[in-house]
């Protein structure tokens, strides 16, 4: 059965897209040759498998007339529908793409790192490094080495902690993301392989294959999101998310809050001005104005206004969340994060240790009384000793202004 887990909201008014030329069927950077896509970190260009029925082949298939090409790396597989993209006057991100495609011409000599013009395999190129980029920025930050994990499901006999089913940060399946550019192909895509028609980012998990799926297209942002570093917040957001929730496998979920939590901080690590939300009203979304937060956060903490570490562990409806409850929850990851005693990691831990309950499973009150358990102890107390060492971290990190 596959388990449908959470939308992302994006906002901006609707911009018109046009007519996708096809794509060159070989890649022009390596010239598929093997040696080329060794040093290149890839381990195909297709087909493959991709989810617990599917392949490469048969999403070309029913998506006929969309192109698509496809890339394997050493733990992401990858489809892209998206188009060429010409770089606009924003300079940050010129900058941000110079570098970019300056790591990236390292392992592609072809790659022209002045590039005016992203074509769709450069694309492709430059989210699987990113991706890879993210992957290993999540171990380093949660202090996980790949020799933590297991190349195939325990046998119970083995001795250590479990660490779920995989080498995969637990789990046993790459995983997988589909770039779309029309919101069509998301839904029928989703229609066939997902059983539901879906008209959102989503993320996905495919029980039988092991892999997590985040699956969105860049008509979704528009307006002043309608651009490459937009979307590459968006594909972090969602993407490590999955990261967070396959770790130690996927049977024991994550609370709303630090899964929120985790996709702000990563995201904004790659611009602060686009934010990306899960089930926040879009009309109270103010865009790029407010990306500097944490001014924003020290008023509140100066003020005494803000939810507890306690009630923020028990939300679960993110419809609910006003703009400042998502600061809190970038904040508080923030803290973690830029403690040296590895909190981040050790939380993560805790709260992804397996359950003792005879289903195996957790209700949502367990998982929150799990929260709020592994909260107080990495603050050696109660939550109240927690909000008051992140408060006091606040008011002596964070700038007024």
């Amino acid at each position: 059965m596959r388990s449908l887990l959470l939308v992302l909201a994006l906002g901006g008014p609707a911009a018109a897209q046009g007519e996708i030329k096809p794509f060159p069927r070989v890649d022009p950077y390596t010239k598929d040759d093997p040696g080329a896509k060794e040093r290149a970190g890839y381990a195909s260009f297709g087909p493959f498998r991709f989810g617990d029925d599917h392949t490469t082949s048969q999403i070309e298939t029913t998506l006929g007339g969309i192109p698509l090409i496809w890339v394997e790396t050493d733990h992401f597989k990858i489809g892209s529908g998206l188009p060429e993209y010409a770089l606009d006057a924003d300079a940050k991100e010129k900058e941000k793409l110079r570098k970019e495609l300056e790591r990236l011409a390292k392992r592609l000599p072809d790659v022209k790192v002045k590039a005016k013009k992203l074509d769709p395999w450069l694309r492709l190129h430059l989210f699987a490094q990113r991706l890879e980029e993210l992957y290993t920025q999540f171990r380093e930050r949660f202090r996980l080495a790949e020799g933590d994990f297991p190349t195939a499901p325990p046998d119970g006999k083995s001795a250590g902690p479990y660490m779920g089913e995989g080498r995969y940060l637990g789990m046993p399946a790459k995983y997988t993301v589909l770039l779309f550019d029309k919101k069509s192909s998301v839904g029928r895509y989703s229609g066939v392989y997902l059983g539901q028609t879906l008209g959102t980012p989503t993320r996905w998990v495919f029980p039988t294959v092991g892999s997590f799926l985040f699956l969105t297209a860049a008509e979704f942002l528009e307006g002043e999101y309608q651009n490459d570093t937009a979307l590459h917040c968006d594909v972090i957001s969602g993407v490590v998310q999955n990261l967070a929730a396959g770790f130690r496998g996927y049977r024991v979920a994550l609370p709303f809050a630090v899964s929120e939590g985790i996709a702000h901080w990563f995201s904004r690590e790659i611009d602060p001005r686009y934010h990306i939300f899960s089930g926040l009203d879009l009309t109270r979304v103010r865009i790029r104005d407010e990306s500097n937060w944490a001014p924003s956060v020290r008023a509140r903490v100066e003020h005494k206004v803000f939810a507890s570490t306690h009630d923020m562990l028990g939300w679960s409806d993110a419809d609910s969340l006003e703009w400042a409850d998502h600061l809190i929850l970038w904040s508080r990851l923030d803290y973690l994060m830029q403690r040296e005693d590895g909190a981040a990691g050790n939380l993560l831990r805790l709260l992804k240790e397996p359950p003792g309950t005879k289903s195996g499973q957790l209700t949502p009150e367990e998982t929150t009384a799990r929260a709020r358990e592994a909260f107080q102890t990495i603050a050696g107390g109660d939550l109240a000793r927690f909000d008051a060492d992140w408060c006091e971290w606040v008011l002596r990190t964070y700038p007024k202004k």
